[in-house]
């Protein structure tokens, strides 16, 4: 079923703790009856790490939907659109943090671990009993060192979270792989969140490569070789991406889309979203 508003909730981590400073960690059940949270499709400014104790959960993301058992562990970046429906008590744990929480203190030595949160939207990690015990272990000491008021608590919660990520992330690792985390690859990520950022005024490619100080034909070539599409490609994907959002999760028309994404008239926009995906917005909206 089809849950449409008129607009995109935008969640943020006040909106959940006022007294948020980057990072939030609470009992999966107070979560989800968190304000704005209740069953309401939202973008958000920040990751997420749910780990299910006991109960079941149903998620929606991106036109998508999720079940969640005893003992699973999701991960959903900040690029995600999603909500959360229960019909038995949840118990679990949810942590919550920004970025820029996370990278305070870490530089490249930390980013391969969290660079599998921004490269999907979703994340679910296989592992063996014993790993699930010690991501619950660590996740019961985030929440006594998160309610605590002595000094340097931040820093133990940020050593913690990045302990967290490294064991997830490997497991990531033994799933699909490592990357290479070198020049080109920093360079892929930076251009990355450029993208999540000024997509909607900024689709050349050109706009991004004077941003990051390297030529065009430098960024279509790490990109194809990194990601395996070209530079525009990419940017033409984000922006498919948010139209496909806007059009399963909200009531606006196809001219209020189009000219939100940044085009000057709707033919144009439905043209680049049939090329893209093969039939015009309103026979993908029809058809959801």
């Amino acid at each position: 079923m089809v849950i449409r508003k008129e607009k995109l909730d935008f969640l943020r981590l006040e909106d959940i703790d006022s007294a948020s400073n980057g990072i939030v960690i609470m009992p999966i059940a107070e979560y989800l009856h968190a304000k704005g949270n209740q069953n309401t499709l939202h973008a958000r400014s920040f990751y997420s790490l749910l780990l299910i104790k006991t109960g079941n959960l149903m998620m929606v993301a991106d036109k998508r939907m999720y079940a969640m058992g005893k003992h699973d562990i999701v991960s959903i970046s900040s690029n995600c659109v999603c909500s959360f429906q229960h019909n038995i008590p949840v118990e679990g744990s949810v942590i919550l943090f920004t970025e820029t929480f996370f990278m305070q203190r870490y530089n490249t030595e930390a980013v391969p671990y969290f660079n599998f949160l921004k490269s999907n939207c979703m994340n679910g990690f296989v592992l063996t009993a014993d790993e699930i015990n010690r991501c619950m272990h660590l996740m019961e000491l985030m929440q006594a060192e998160y309610n605590t008021t002595k000094l340097g608590a931040r820093e133990v919660l940020r050593n913690y979270l990045n302990i967290l990520l490294q064991m997830l992330g490997r497991n990531m690792t033994k799933q699909y792989g490592s990357v290479q985390l070198d020049e080109k690859e920093e360079r892929i990520v930076a251009f990355e969140t450029l993208v999540n950022e000024h997509y909607k005024q900024n689709r050349f490619p050109s706009y991004y490569a004077e941003r990051l100080n390297i030529s065009v034909n430098y960024l279509n070539r790490i990109c194809r070789e990194k990601r395996a599409i070209s530079c525009g490609a990419l940017i033409r994907d984000r922006i498919s991406l948010e139209a496909e959002r806007l059009l399963y999760h909200t009531f606006k028309t196809v001219k209020e889309i189009a000219f939100e994404l940044g085009f000057e008239n709707v033919p144009y926009f439905i043209t680049f979203f049939k090329a893209k995906r093969g039939m015009s917005p309103e026979e993908f909206r029809k058809k959801q």
